[in-house]
């Protein structure tokens, strides 16, 4: 059994890193677009949500078991997955009160071309059960910090050399993998968030402070907004 890994690690070993690379985020974004963009109907039911989910945590589950380890040989905290600061905690919080300045601004912009942010979804979100609704609460928080955050910026760096053009594509894929099911007006309150996610990475360059911001919104869209609605 030794012998065997020890083969399958050297024949991982010999694809050069901007191949497996490259895979790795062609993987992430091609499975995500199509998850979410492709498969997924226009009015999805809590099965169809909860299969694309399912979907989206195998290849999670696969990333980091199998692609980033064995595969690429890199561990967690090639990813942005280092050691919990207190300095994250507070530049979580941070930038999501700036987040929630920025959205006020988005409001009224959204408001004077005649659009509507995130908040016209919450009747559209109060439809589905709590199970669905926990189920992307989590998604939110970790799955997709991990891939659009600390996977794809840190892989496009590393392919690029260059951490605006990943933190650029960070944004944009994150934004627009959104565009179907939001519709144009949230998915720009969405850009707003995404816009801070990628700056708080790319200054702390951890994991963390983003799971933190990305948490307490997914809280409060999933969990407690959908409570408050009568």
């Amino acid at each position: 059994m030794k012998n065997n890994n020890l083969s399958n690690a050297s024949k991982f070993s010999s694809i050069p890193k901007k191949w497996t690379c490259t895979i790795g985020l062609i993987i992430v974004l091609v499975t995500e677009f199509t998850l979410r963009d492709v498969l997924l109907p226009e009015q999805p039911s809590d099965v169809h949500i909860g299969i694309a989910i399912a979907g989206e945590w195998l290849i999670f589950l696969a990333l980091l078991t199998f692609w980033i380890p064995k595969v690429e040989g890199n561990n967690s905290r090639s990813i942005g997955f280092g050691n919990f600061k207190w300095r994250h905690l507070c530049m979580g919080i941070l930038t999501y009160i700036i987040l929630l300045i920025a959205w006020i601004g988005s409001y009224l912009a959204l408001s004077a071309i005649g659009l509507e942010g995130l908040r016209s979804l919450q009747p559209k979100i109060r439809e589905h059960s709590f199970p669905i609704l926990f189920s992307l609460f989590l998604t939110g928080t970790f799955l997709e910090e991990i891939f659009y955050r600390g996977y794809l910026i840190e892989r496009l760096t590393s392919l690029t050399r260059k951490s605006w053009l990943a933190g650029i594509t960070s944004w944009t894929a994150f934004t627009f993998v959104h565009l179907k099911f939001f519709g144009l007006g949230p998915t720009l309150d969405v850009g707003v968030l995404s816009a801070g996610l990628v700056i708080l990475y790319l200054k702390e360059r951890s994991i963390w402070p983003c799971i933190l911001v990305h948490g307490i919104n997914g809280a409060f869209s999933f969990l407690i907004a959908p409570l408050l609605i009568l």
